[in-house]
Order: C-alpha cells, then structure tokens, then sequence
C-alpha cells in the first residue's frame, strides 16, 4: 500500500465514523454490469432457439458469446478502473467481497468449460444449458457470504432469490423459456443489487 492510498483509507474510515455509517460494499457495479450483459445475452439466445434471429447453421449462437465475451473483457477492465479509484479497498468487507467473487468467477469458468467441452465431444447441444442453473446457485452463495462477512444483511433476500432461481432453472434447463427467466433472474439479483449497492458506494474523500 503506497501513502497517497493509506492517508486516502485513513481519511475515509474518518468519514464514515463521524457519520457512523458502516464502510460500504464496492461490488455494485460489476453485479450491475453483469446483471445487464448476462441478460441481454439470455434473450439474444433465445431469441436465436425459437428463430426469431435467422440461425444461420448455428453461427448466430456463436456470434452471441463471442459478442458476450468480448463485452465481458472489456466491461472488466473498464470496471476495474473505476473500483480502484475508489476509497475504502483495503476494508474488510471490500476485501472479502473480492475474494469471494473471484472464487464464485472461477467456479463458474470451470463450469463454462467443462459443459462447452460436452457439448463438442459428445455432440449435445444441451450441454450448455445446465450452466446458468449452476450460475445462479453460486451467485446465491456468493452473496449470502458477502452478505454475513460485510454485515449487509438485506443481500440476503437476493441470495435466497438467486437460489430460487436456480432450482428452476436446474429443473427446466432445456425449455427454451427458461432463457428468458434466467435473463429475468438476472435483472433482478443481479442487476437490482448492484444498482442499490451503486447507490452506497462512497464518493471520493478529498
């Protein structure tokens, strides 16, 4: 930690004891941005599986994710930029919130691969589909942990609603419908916290 970062904390966790506020979460805007992508891409797929998006031989599908994946590059970059900018990285809660989403991130990398590679060895083409299921039970637990480490007791809710998700998504993977309810569940625990942790985030401390 330089000294322009450590006068910059020391300076924050001054502020928020004379509000006598808890130091806020700085996760908002990944869980924003992810919300947001994840959703357009649920609906762009769908659209493609009930062809409402010529197919194309199975090149729109591609299109989509490689799309998806280059917005998520660049969208990570981007957000990183801007969270480091911000006072209060080195907290506790910050910290754990880190930790904790790049454990959930490689979880789900793994899951990722391992149904991609299923899909090409065996020739299903539902392989893919269990991964959003799985997705969204990891960002449950993921923001139930933050939500115990950080004291941000009111993410609850949106665990429980990220689990609840996944059940169904789990239970009707291969409807072409459940593209869209997972594009849904994505606004609403994903893009809904983000926007109100948004809301939270302090602004810079001159």
């Amino acid at each position: 930690m330089t000294r322009e970062e450590l006068i910059s904390d020391i300076a924050y966790a001054r502020a928020l004891a004379e509000e006598g506020r808890q130091a806020p979460l700085l996760g908002g805007s990944y869980l924003t941005f992810w919300g947001i992508l994840n959703a357009i891409a649920y609906i762009a797929h769908w659209a493609a599986l009930t062809e409402r998006l010529p197919v194309l031989n199975g090149l729109t599908f591609a299109l989509i994710w490689a799309v998806y994946g280059m917005a998520a590059g660049i969208g990570m970059f981007a957000l990183h930029q801007r969270v480091r900018e911000k006072p209060g990285c080195s907290t506790i809660g910050v910290r754990a919130e880190r930790a904790i989403w790049s454990g959930a991130t490689v979880a789900i990398f793994v899951i990722v691969a391992g149904s991609l590679a299923r899909m090409i060895i065996t020739n299903d083409s539902t392989a893919p589909n269990a991964i959003f299921g799985a997705a969204f039970a990891i960002f449950g637990a993921a923001m139930f942990a933050v939500a115990t480490l950080s004291l941000q007791v009111w993410m609850r809710r949106f665990a429980w609603l990220s689990a609840s998700i996944a059940l169904a998504l789990c239970l009707f993977a291969n409807e072409n419908w459940a593209y869209l309810y997972a594009a849904i569940g994505s606004l609403l625990a994903l893009a809904w916290p983000g926007i109100l942790l948004l809301k939270r985030e302090p602004s810079a401390i001159v």
